[in-house]
């Protein structure tokens, strides 16, 4: 990750944030702002650079009519592939949310 030429201090810097909590901590972009001391808009910024080069995988899961929905984020110092986040990820997800939930969320990956 630290080689990463696609990554810069500050997105280093907010995977450090991120990887300093225990691993059952949920990842609150608001919270990782306050903690580095940057804006909202900053870390949403690094959030969807650390995504689109694996460092971070997102899954958003809709809990009925009006019942709104809940983002989960997954983080590692190193990419997270498929393969990866569909035997040891996914499986850690369903602890929290039904299975059938879950499966709908991540049809692409199949």
């Amino acid at each position: 990750m630290i080689d990463d030429p696609g990554l810069d201090a500050r997105a280093l810097g907010i995977m450090l944030v991120i990887l300093r909590n225990k691993s059952t901590w949920k990842i609150y972009p608001p919270e990782i702002a306050k903690r580095a001391g940057l804006s909202r808009t900053t870390v949403d910024k690094y959030f969807k650079q650390l995504e689109e080069l694996g460092y971070i995988r997102t899954v958003t899961i809709g809990r009925g009519y009006k019942k709104g929905k809940e983002t989960f984020r997954f983080a590692a110092d190193f990419k997270i592939t498929d393969w990866y986040f569909k035997d040891y990820i996914l499986p850690k997800l369903e602890e929290y949310v039904p299975s059938q939930v879950v499966d709908k969320s991540v049809e692409n990956l199949k």
